[in-house]
């Protein structure tokens, strides 16, 4: 852990909104500040140890139930974990990765990362693939992120997928070591570094030394520079941001490496809890890797290789379908603690969860690289929508041919209806998130645009 989580959530709960300073005119003027937290994960999962029919509504139709009346014991086998957090959360059962079916052949987990998070095509260069477009956590971090602090942040845990896009072929890089992530949030603000002073007076010079050079210069390189010096720039705006931000207490900075992915995990959240509690960032991003199959207890199941042993065979092998149910249940607990973290923080009169929404996918549907059946869950967000439902549409209903174990059907709810309500939860005024509309095998065109009907 990255401090003892009594101390933590004590320091930060007296701080509230941590930062003695004026709300600035680019800050949310219409109540708290929101947050956006989205965690992906690897490998989808099987969806009938996924799914649950709260009130007995059956697969027909679209409807939605109340989670909260439900028994501990008829919440299904991958979500128990998250039973107390019911009234917090939402499952969206009825959607799927249906553009990526559409996408060029093959490369379904790279396909699947890609179009989870920026709902657009991929660019394939010929030996790598890469987004068309940027991701809905660089979308958002753009409208609602504070020019003088980190405009978004992206963590990862072991081999994490690149699901960060800052636009066509621009990966956002993923910090897997809490240490450095800690030190790009409180580092500037807790160094007594005399360089850090200097910096803005040799920027200042740097645009004596621009200003000299442009009048020998062609106006296409006029607008080069003036370009380069612009992001230099919000550059020293956000240094100069981050190191006067004055949380009243700032986490202590890890001194030792950490045994596990769940102490990982566990760091992370608490790092991410202070940087929204301290207004460093709006946004962040955590992709999972595999999880190792001892942690969820297949460690001695076949090789114990999750990838290999469990989730390629889901349909052929009953107890590899219980060890990838196991597999969610272990995020599942892991979004438990992560909600309690936030619920823990005092902010604006409610807790830092009450105005952060936090969006748990994956990469694909499920281990057989399916990407119909795309389960998604999320927490938070009240002031956009109800919680504490799940959210059903019938299975079938867009004239997209998913290829699924034993032949195909046709796709439920493409993923980017969920995209444009995140977007709109978040203050977008957006009715699209990557593509607007797509062409199936037939010729005929999806519509994509407009958020979810939430019945």
């Amino acid at each position: 852990m990255i401090l003892d989580r009594r101390r933590f959530l004590s320091a930060l709960g007296l701080s509230g909104l941590a930062l003695g300073l004026p709300r600035p005119s680019w800050a949310m003027s219409n109540g708290p500040i929101r947050r956006l937290l989205i965690v992906s994960t690897s490998h989808g999962t099987p969806y009938e140890h996924w799914q649950m029919d709260p009130e007995g509504k059956g697969p027909a139709g679209s409807w939605s139930a109340d989670l909260v009346p439900l028994a501990p014991e008829r919440f299904s086998r991958s979500l128990a974990p998250l039973y107390d957090q019911r009234a917090r959360m939402n499952c969206f059962d009825g959607l799927s990765l249906a553009t990526a079916e559409l996408d060029i052949p093959g490369y379904r987990h790279e396909k699947g990362w890609l179009h989870a998070w920026t709902g657009a095509l991929v660019y394939f260069t010929g030996a790598d693939l890469f987004s068309t477009g940027p991701s809905l956590d660089q979308i958002v971090a753009r409208a609602i992120g504070r020019p003088d602090r980190l405009p978004s942040l992206e963590l990862t845990i072991g081999d994490g997928r690149p699901v960060a896009h800052a636009g066509r072929a621009q990966p956002v890089p993923l910090e897997r070591d809490p240490q450095k992530a800690w030190d790009r949030l409180f580092g500037l603000s807790t160094t007594a570094d005399p360089l850090r002073r200097a910096q803005g007076s040799v920027l200042d010079f740097a645009r004596a030394e621009q200003e000299a050079l442009r009048g020998r210069l062609s106006n296409a390189d006029r607008s080069k520079l003036d370009t380069h010096f612009e992001l230099v720039r919000q550059l020293e705006q956000r240094l100069q941001g981050l190191s006067e931000a004055t949380c009243n207490t700032t986490p202590e900075r890890l001194q030792a490496g950490l045994d596990g992915y769940n102490a990982t995990f566990d760091a992370f959240s608490e790092i991410v809890a202070a940087a929204f509690s301290c207004d460093l960032t709006r946004v962040a991003t955590i992709s999972l890797g595999d999880l190792p199959s001892r942690d969820f207890g297949w460690g001695d199941y076949l090789s114990g290789d999750a990838h290999n042993d469990l989730a390629h065979r889901i349909y052929d092998d009953p107890r590899a379908a219980l060890g990838m149910s196991d597999y969610t249940a272990h995020h599942a607990a892991q979004m438990a603690r992560l909600v309690r973290t936030l619920e823990a923080i005092p902010d604006e009169g409610g807790s830092l969860l009450d105005h952060t929404l936090i969006v748990w996918g994956s990469e694909l549907a499920d281990g057989w690289h399916s990407l119909e059946k795309y389960c998604v869950t999320s927490f938070g967000g009240s002031w956009a929508w109800p919680v504490g439902r799940y959210f059903h549409w019938p299975w079938q209903t867009t004239p997209i041919r998913m290829e699924a174990y034993g032949g195909q059907v046709n796709a439920g709810l493409p993923h980017q209806h969920l995209l444009v309500s995140i977007a709109q939860a978040m203050g977008l005024d957006v009715d699209q998130v990557g593509l607007g509309d797509i062409r199936n095998r037939e010729g005929t065109f999806v519509d994509l645009k407009g958020p979810l009907k939430l019945v």
